[in-house]
């Protein structure tokens, strides 16, 4: 992982993401880009501009530009005010219809490794069906995000939980896992949550969990717990343990099936008060 990515708003979660993605980037030896994202209505969903060239040079472009400029330069001061010395930091500030799909041209125009997101969650009807920006950048692309909900207080996680069902998928989400969580010295909770409709015996799951992490040299425990919903017994017992992260698979959906997403990955990171880290199930 040698970049990361904060999308920026100048909200005290994108400071919290900010944060956290420093002290990650430290530990990784990696470069952070900060974004911050203009919404110009004069943009199409092309990312082209829809208005005539004469338009272009009228006041109102002029005016887009020096909120462009006055942009930059908030973001410098925000750089300079972290006194991170350790860590190259670039700021960028781009105009675009829409804040998710500016977020994820970047992440491939970058490479981007890690995404460092701050969330406020989602109460309206509209976006519980459409999703917040966060939702829908990390059901969109396959690269790890990082959500966060809360300033951090102590970012060198000692209870990080991998909530997982055990499937074949589990390994490929355990390795990307892996590769960020590493230069934590935490005890790792491998969690399996059983219920009415999906229960799996003890002795089995125990056994897949030591198979899934073998080959790691971690502080591991195997935790099975039933509950009436996957989403509740993750959530209650990620509370109850005090966890200061947790790992999530995720799937990637596109266009209309988007809506009709999986409700566990929704549900926590929608409610869990900890960061969460999601990894697309489908990567490699």
């Amino acid at each position: 992982m040698k970049n990361i990515l904060v999308p920026f708003d100048f909200s005290k979660t994108a400071m919290a993401a900010f944060d956290l993605a420093l002290d990650i980037a430290k530990k990784h030896k990696a470069k952070v880009d900060i974004l911050y994202i203009i919404i110009d209505p004069f943009i199409d969903q092309n990312n082209t501009s829809s208005t005539p060239e004469a338009f272009n040079k009228t006041d109102v472009r002029r005016f887009m530009e020096r909120i462009k400029a006055e942009s930059f330069a908030n973001l410098k001061n925000v750089i300079s005010r972290s006194g991170c010395t350790e860590v190259k930091i670039n700021p960028f500030v781009e105009f675009n219809s829409s804040v998710y799909k500016s977020i994820l041209r970047f992440i491939d125009k970058k490479k981007t490794g890690l995404v460092v997101m701050g969330t406020h969650g989602s109460k309206d009807i509209k976006s519980k069906v459409l999703g917040t920006n966060t939702e829908r950048v990390f059901r969109l692309t396959k690269v790890p995000v990082l959500i966060v909900r809360n300033k951090i207080q102590n970012h060198n996680f000692k209870k990080i939980v991998f909530a997982s069902d055990l499937e074949t998928t589990s390994k490929s989400v355990f390795i990307q896992a892996w590769n960020i969580i590493k230069v934590y010295d935490a005890k790792i909770d491998v969690l399996r949550v059983n219920t009415t409709k999906d229960s799996i015996r003890r002795t089995y799951a125990v056994g897949k969990m030591r198979h899934l992490t073998k080959k790691y040299a971690g502080n591991f425990d195997y935790i099975i717990k039933d509950s009436a919903s996957v989403e509740e017994g993750i959530e209650k017992y990620c509370d109850k343990e005090k966890a200061e992260l947790i790992v999530l698979g995720v799937h990637r959906k596109k266009g209309f099936k988007r809506i009709f997403s999986d409700r566990v990955s929704e549900a926590i990171t929608r409610l869990a008060k900890q960061p969460i880290l999601t990894i697309d199930i489908s990567s490699k």
